[in-house]
């Protein structure tokens, strides 16, 4: 990759200094603030020429260096070389996270896209990807939701038994309303009633685990139904039901070497030796909380799946929970610090609705994905496509990019008519910049596989041609961050550069052809590998 072998060319000349790519092209390939004029750069074989400007070293790289890249781009040999970047590092992804008995809804879906971009993200660099999902299966929602469901059954005068032949959807939306009523009751007058169907749950009791097993079940198939629409598919689905009493016995075993007795007999971990804060592991009744079973959770992701590093992708809202868990993690056991990351997620808000799951007023999954694709079927017009199968592809790649453009860590508003814009910052305008480029190689005659005579290069060709390169870069950072976004907008910067190149440069028939063929190729290539890499899929034609 050229900027490794610059980075390294550098190092053996003792020249200081980070790599970076100009704001604006004119000012060359890389840049290095110097703070002085670096003269013998030129003695680099790949280098053209250098300029020093306002304490930075502008380089620009000899034309056949961009097009032996390309070349490497288009054949794959890139690949190997991405590949270095982690090779060897083990990555787990904790990611997604909804809790059964309810509605899969869109901050669901946000972390689940970027749970399953970084895993192809940590993949493509070399590193093995291990996908996980932590989900709760027990607790008070699941009590408030099997409360609901058994008093709608009996109000229309039904059987659990009577649900059991309808689709996976409808199963999960009348789960949603049960959870919904339950709340609403909870609140009222039936506390008591729906805690003890709570604390039967933790006991198991016979008389509550047929109705619990069944309507655990419709909530996994509903969601693997999503999952596999996202082209996501688990190593292991973890849950609490399992690892509650695992982390109960570790608080347990460890009070008084890292756990005190707290207040009303509850055990804590004073955080505030520490300087964050002290919470509760287990209650004073005997409880435990997602604190404690947390500790159970660590060692039961360890023997699954002894880790470099493990990307816990949840809201921001627990940052301050993940700061203390984390630190009586590595305090518990050595070997967790340093290998714990909590990327901290933000909102995903619609400009014109609210949602809350405890009145039912949510945004669901299934929704989204039907509005998107009522918007994208007007926008197929080739007569040659199967639209059902394109609208689907194109639909996830609306709603995909539509989450991955923005940084995972900032808040975002999902927009049906912008995540479908053929013209703008969106997946489907980078998928349908796929199919033109597909358009055009079909149309040429000349696609000449060993691509010899490539010079010669005009002004908008080398514009295209120095974009290449940075692709390999761009996943390389993106893996290194934990940042989807940072390929995605390079991906769309790339397009736009493609577009305009189109648009100025005829291609077929022209003199130029072989050349610009091979440019075309190069950006079909990058688009489909690198939306490959983020979990969008490309369509041939649109």
């Amino acid at each position: 990759m050229i900027k490794t072998d610059l980075q390294k060319w550098l190092q053996e000349n003792n020249i200081e200094g980070k790599i970076e790519h100009p704001t604006i092209s004119k000012f060359g390939d890389y840049a290095i603030r110097t703070g002085r004029s670096v003269e013998n750069l030129t003695e680099n074989e790949i280098v053209e020429k250098t300029e020093f400007m306002a304490g930075f070293t502008n380089i620009w790289l000899k034309d056949n260096v961009l097009t032996d890249e390309a070349k490497n781009i288009l054949n794959g040999k890139y690949i190997e070389e991405l590949k270095e970047a982690n090779k060897g590092k083990k990555m787990m992804v904790e990611f997604a996270h909804p809790n059964t008995h309810k509605e899969l809804h869109i901050g669901h879906m946000r972390t689940l896209i970027t749970g399953e971009a970084l895993a192809r993200l940590f993949e493509a660099t070399g590193a093995t990807a291990f996908r996980a999902n932590y989900q709760g299966d027990i607790g008070p929602h699941v009590a408030k939701a099997i409360w609901g469901v058994q008093k709608m059954l009996k109000q229309d005068n039904q059987t659990i038994v009577d649900w059991e032949v309808k689709a996976n959807s409808q199963k999960a939306h009348f789960l949603g309303k049960a959870y919904a009523l339950g709340c609403t009751d909870y609140e009222a007058d039936n506390k008591a009633e729906i805690d003890e169907i709570n604390q039967k749950l933790y006991r198991k009791d016979a008389d509550i685990m047929d109705i619990y097993q069944i309507t655990r079940k419709w909530s996994l198939g509903y969601y693997n139904d999503f999952y596999a629409r996202f082209y996501t598919t688990y190593d292991k689905l973890f849950f609490e039901s399992e690892i509650t009493e695992d982390g109960k016995r570790i608080v347990e075993n460890n009070i008084g070497k890292l756990f005190e007795k707290g207040d009303e007999g509850a055990i804590i971990f004073d955080g505030e030796k520490y300087g964050l804060h002290k919470r509760v592991f287990i209650t004073g009744a005997g409880t435990v909380t997602y604190e404690g079973k947390e500790m159970g959770l660590a060692y039961a992701q360890k023997a699954q799946f002894e880790y470099d590093k493990n990307i816990h992708v949840v809201g921001n809202e627990q940052v301050g929970y993940f700061k203390v868990v984390l630190k009586a993690m590595s305090l518990l056991d050595p070997w967790f610090e340093g290998r714990q990351y909590h990327l901290p997620m933000g909102m995903v808000t619609f400009a014109d609705r609210k949602m809350s799951s405890r009145t039912g007023d949510i945004v669901t999954v299934d929704s989204i994905l039907d509005e998107t694709t009522n918007a994208i079927l007007p926008l197929l017009k080739n007569e040659e496509v199967d639209k059902k199968e394109a609208a689907e592809v194109i639909t996830i790649g609306a709603v995909k990019f539509s989450v991955l453009k923005s940084d995972p860590t900032q808040n975002t508003i999902f927009d049906v008519k912008k995540s479908v814009d053929l013209n703008g910052n969106s997946g489907p305008y980078l998928q349908y910049t796929y199919a033109r480029c597909q358009s055009v190689i079909e149309k040429s005659q000349k696609l000449d596989s060993r691509n010899e005579k490539l010079e010669n290069w005009d002004v908008e060709e080398l514009g295209l041609l120095r974009y290449f390169y940075q692709f390999g870069e761009k996943v390389i950072e993106a893996a290194e961050k934990f940042n989807p976004a940072i390929l995605a907008e390079f991906l769309l910067n790339f397009a736009r550069k493609y577009n305009e190149f189109y648009a100025k440069c005829r291609i077929i028939g022209e003199p130029e052809e072989e050349k610009r063929m091979f440019l075309t190729q190069v950006t079909a290539k990058i688009l489909k590998d690198g939306l490959n890499i983020l979990g969008i899929k490309t369509v041939e034609k649109m």
